[in-house]
């Protein structure tokens, strides 16, 4: 038999109801209410004593900033002395050191006895120029690839004296006879090359290839490497060629491989066009300043004219009595004797107070004559045109000429026969005017000349129209220029001297061969261009030193990294090691040359790190006041051989018054910690350490604790800095400091990362 037992509920407490009273629910809520009421006042009286307390903190800051700034306003003029003084005295010793060197270099060239002219000096010049232009017993190939070493020897001497001598001390007079004689050079020289070509071409049966039958040479120096060939069999399958050495190939159209033809490549490992070209030369503002009010004549001076006036009216009316000129000249000597003396005293009393009212004027009027400045005005171009002030020809210039190939000697019954030709060297037209290619001696142009652009503007689609298809081209980039991206080939237009990107079709670039090939109706001046920049805006930089009159500067760039080290006056060119290496700057590593001579060879060699006045329309920058700018550059560059400097994210945020950047005192040569950095913040009117950090999520204006505005960076720095670091800036040499700011200011490092 099983038994359930049933649970009972629990039995409620005596005394409790499982309600409450209506006494009982008043009185929690009054408990709750006190409670929130004494919650609240707690929570009033702590936000009014955190109120106090900010006010307080508030109060004492800008105590504290007031005595700051009114202590700076006092050493403001002081510093500001104290920086100009040291950098006018750095200039001095520069100015005095280049000109001395200008001096020496001008000896040395005067006492130069190796048979060169001197190509400042019109005499010696114009003869040499004369004697090699007459001389037609060094035409060959050979003395001209000879002597066009001396010329680009003189050439490059001009241009040097064009770009190392001051405005002041180069007259517009011999500026414009050094461009001229640079002009007359290359002149020289491309007319020597062309009358070598026609010699090579008239006897190219004797150096025909046994295999081909057709004409194909190799000559080259250092500048100038010349490749011809010559359509000695008219044999149509072979259409193309290649020189292997060089890398070079190309393919004839079926029209022109039955043709006495010949084709020349002459590769110039320097750019003589571009300079000729509008859009090669930065913009120039010019300077309207409206003329002052001319001021209204003294009574004196009206009465002055008036008499001059009348004067002239009687000379002009009367006659002239003898004698009476001579005693009006006395009369009038002695009236004004008189009124002289008259007018003594009260010209005295009114001189200081004619001063004041002059001054004033002045000043007055310089107020009311702004000067404003005005931009070069704007020609538009054909969008085929190539602006220079965008994208920069690389690996110098590339002719690809089409001549005619002129009658080959002959042997008959022993007799050697040769038709008697013009030495003149005669470009083929392509397309063809009449459509007929084989007409080509009644349409061929005389040396130098080519047809308009718009006549060829018709590229690959209309080519076929003309009976001219387009001709084959390939060829490998120089090993020694870094291209960052696919290159645009570009031709040189005589007429409008500008290089033109029409004409070519079908172009293929091979990124690791580095090889480009392309199909063009285009003959002459080839090039390839490159974006000028493509490795701005900067992705950060660094300035760091590494002992004294020694540092680093450290640019990471969209796509290169590079490093420079300077050291006394000089610099040279680093790949950092963790970063990729570029082969094509292998040959300008490791090269002591002044910091001039670094930006022409990493230009040259297609890393440009160095914007133009215009570069702010292509790039995305963090725009400052250049004044500000400029001063910072000095500063760092004083102070760099001690204190380390970066970029900060923080630049763009400032706005355009405002620099700031990172700095610490670094006196080993190391890299620095990150927790070592402190934001500096520089404006024209003062440098201040910031209270914030690289790593703060918003940008504020307060300044570090402890720390004291200054009128520069300059000042600031010292006061940052120990007394080791100080002595250590002290020993700066101006070499030192001039070559640190001529790279931060080529780079602009600021305003441009």
């Amino acid at each position: 038999m099983k038994i359930y037992y049933q649970e009972q509920p629990p039995k409620q407490k005596s005394g409790k109801k499982g309600k409450l009273s209506k006494a009982e629910k008043e009185k929690l809520k009054k408990e709750e209410a006190e409670r929130k009421a004494k919650e609240e006042e707690e929570a009033r009286l702590r936000a009014e004593e955190e109120e106090r307390e900010r006010q307080e903190r508030e109060r004492q800051e800008k105590e504290e900033r007031a005595r700051i700034e009114a202590e700076e306003r006092k050493r403001h003029a002081a510093e500001v002395g104290e920086l100009n003084s040291i950098l006018e005295g750095n200039l001095t010793a520069l100015e005095n050191q280049n000109a001395e060197r200008r001096a020496k270099a001008k000896w040395d060239r005067y006492m130069l006895c190796d048979g060169s002219p001197d190509p400042t000096i019109p005499g010696e010049i114009n003869t040499y120029m004369n004697l090699w232009k007459e001389d037609d017993s060094k035409n060959d190939i050979e003395s001209v690839l000879k002597e066009s070493q001396l010329t680009h020897s003189l050439i490059g001497e001009l241009s040097f004296l064009l770009d190392d001598t001051p405005e002041e001390e180069l007259s517009e007079k011999d500026a414009v006879n050094y461009k001229q004689t640079i002009l007359e050079l290359e002149t020289l020289l491309a007319e020597k090359l062309d009358i070598a070509t026609v010699d090579l071409l008239k006897d190219a049966a004797s150096m025909a290839d046994q295999e081909t039958s057709n004409l194909q040479l190799v000559q080259q120096n250092e500048r100038i490497l010349l490749m011809l060939w010559g359509n000695l069999s008219k044999n149509p399958r072979f259409k193309t060629f290649e020189f292997e050495e060089q890398n070079f190939g190309f393919e004839l159209t079926k029209q022109l491989a039955s043709l006495d033809i010949a084709i020349r490549i002459m590769h110039l490992k320097y750019d003589h066009l571009s300079h000729h070209c509008r859009t090669f030369h930065s913009k120039k503002k010019k300077k309207i300043v409206p003329p002052p009010p001319e001021p209204e004549p003294e009574p004196e001076e009206k009465a002055e004219e008036e008499k001059k006036e009348g004067e002239g009216e009687d000379a002009e009316g009367e006659e002239t009595i003898p004698g009476m000129e001579d005693l009006t000249l006395k009369l009038e000597s002695e009236q004004a004797e008189d009124n002289e003396e008259e007018k003594k005293e009260g010209e005295e009393e009114g001189d200081e107070k004619k001063e004041g009212e002059e001054e004033t004027k002045k000043e007055e009027e310089a107020e009311q004559a702004p000067v404003e400045e005005e931009e070069e005005e704007e020609i538009e171009e054909d969008e085929d045109v190539v602006d220079l002030r965008q994208y920069q020809p690389l690996g110098g210039v590339m002719y690809f000429d089409l001549l005619h190939l002129p009658p080959q000697p002959k042997n008959a019954k022993g007799w050697l026969m040769t038709q008697d030709v013009c030495d003149e060297l005669k470009r083929m037209p392509y397309p063809g005017n009449d459509n007929k290619l084989g007409q080509t001696l009644s349409g061929t142009l005389p040396m130098g000349q080519t047809l308009d652009p718009k006549a060829i503007a018709s590229a690959a689609a209309a080519a076929e129209a003309l009976g001219a298809p387009p001709v084959g081209l390939n060829f490998t980039l120089p090993e020694n220029v870094l291209f960052s991206e696919e290159p645009q080939m570009a031709y040189w237009s005589p007429e409008g001297k500008h290089w033109r990107l029409d004409g070519f079709a079908d172009m293929k670039y091979d990124e690791d061969g580095r090889t480009v090939s392309v199909k063009t109706i285009n003959f002459g001046a080839l090039t390839c261009t490159q974006d000028k920049h493509i490795n701005m805006p900067f992705q950060s930089w660094e300035l760091r030193p590494k002992q004294a009159n020694n540092a680093l500067l450290t640019i990471i760039a969209a796509l290169v990294e590079i490093e420079i080290e300077i050291k006394e006056g000089l610099c040279c060119f680093r790949q950092p090691e963790d970063s990729e290496i570029k082969p094509e700057l292998e040959n300008i590593k490791e090269k002591w040359v002044t910091p001039k001579e670094l930006i022409q060879l990493l230009y040259s060699a297609g890393v440009n790190l160095f914007p133009t006045t215009e570069s702010k329309k292509y790039v995305s920058i963090s725009e400052k006041e250049d004044l500000t700018e400029e001063g910072v550059y000095q500063q760092m560059a004083l102070t760099a051989s001690h204190f380390a400097y970066s970029w900060s994210k923080w630049n763009a945020e400032s706005g355009t018054e405002k620099i700031v950047i990172q700095g610490t005192e670094l006196l080993q040569d190391e890299p620095v910690i990150e927790d070592e950095w402190s934001l500096l913040m520089i404006s024209s009117q003062r440098a201040m350490k910031l209270r914030m950090t690289e790593f703060d999520d918003q940008f504020t204006e307060d300044f570090a604790e402890g720390t004291e505005f200054h009128a520069d960076l300059y000042h600031m720095v010292l006061d940052l800095s120990t007394e080791q670091g100080t002595d250590r800036m002290k020993l700066s040499s101006f070499q030192f400091v001039d070559a640190v700011y001529q790279l931060l200011s080529a780079t602009r490092v600021i305003t441009y990362s």
